[in-house]
């Protein structure tokens, strides 16, 4: 994000930096509507699923869309969405719950969790886990074995996880909550 700026996007596409002003009134309103167009192209399930199917499956869709755009996603991060399209997907949301028989306040609590979630999911798995290995950084698998007996004897387990596996359990974690809440 650091990097973009119009004159570099002008060059881009080969015309002038001024002449992006014609369309965008500054950088701000085009990085609003990178986060906008991503948000378009998050295609919700099917209304007629069970609520808890609905939410599994909207936040998969969300996770994929992340990493289909992992460049655009980031800024999703730090400038939430403030726009009619990011507006809808928090009412079909509340309506999903509230339709379900959850209060307003546990909706509103259920639609934070579940979006930081994934949201902190997502961004960790596109910028890198603590404790595994990548290109920057030498992992679990480089600190003394004495002073972390834990973090070594599971080094290999960090360094190898199953992405899919380990979002489904985080999950699994706040749905299997909710109902618990819902059944109360």
């Amino acid at each position: 994000m650091e990097a973009l700026s119009m004159r570099k996007l002008g060059s881009e596409l080969g015309v002038e930096a001024m002449s992006l002003y014609n369309h965008v009134p500054n950088k701000d309103a085009l990085l609003d509507g990178m986060v906008e167009l991503l948000l378009r192209n998050l295609e919700l399930p099917s209304e007629s699923e069970d609520w808890e199917s609905l939410l599994r499956e909207a936040y998969r869709r969300f996770r994929r869309l992340a990493h289909a755009h992992p460049n655009v996603f980031p800024i999703f991060v730090v400038r939430p969405p403030d726009t009619m399209d990011g507006a809808w997907l928090v009412e079909i949301f509340l309506e999903t719950m509230m339709d379900a028989g959850f209060d307003g306040e546990t909706s509103i609590y259920a639609f934070r969790a579940l979006t930081s979630y994934t949201v902190g999911y997502v961004m960790s798995e596109i910028r890198g886990f603590a404790m595994e290995p990548s290109a920057e950084r030498a992992g679990a698998n480089q600190l003394p074995p004495e002073d972390f007996p834990r973090i070594t004897e599971l080094s290999s387990q960090l360094a190898h996880i199953d992405r899919d596996t380990e979002f489904e359990f985080g999950l699994d974690l706040i749905i299997s909550c909710l109902h618990t809440k819902l059944a109360q």
